[in-house]
């Protein structure tokens, strides 16, 4: 065992006053992260790659990814970005549209 293996990681969320992009936090199913990106729907595309990546694609998902903006503390306000839409935004077409079949047939 080496030294690092014992060491806690620790994320820095450094954001530059200029800068036009903010910190999302996102949520979905059983899972939860917090990315850098330029909009709402750009976080909900990044959190569902980057949870499908870390979990080698065994990421559970719901209809929607709920997303805070974060600023100096957590916003009052949610954003809900549909699951069929962010996976088609990511390339996942064929999920994309198995997905919305499901939640269509749930619905009706």
């Amino acid at each position: 065992m080496t030294f690092w293996e014992n060491v806690p990681i620790l994320f820095l969320m450094i954001k530059f006053e200029n800068d036009k992009k903010y910190f999302y936090f996102c949520t979905s199913a059983n899972w939860s992260t917090v990315v850098l990106a330029d909009s709402v729907n750009d976080a909900a595309a990044k959190s569902l790659n980057k949870v499908i990546n870390e979990t080698d694609d065994e990421a559970s998902i719901s209809p929607v990814i709920r997303i805070k903006k974060i600023k100096e503390k957590l916003e009052n306000s949610d954003f809900l970005v549909r699951m069929d839409s962010t996976l088609s935004d990511i390339g996942m077409y064929k999920e994309s549209k198995a997905f919305k079949e499901i939640l269509e047939n749930d619905w009706n």
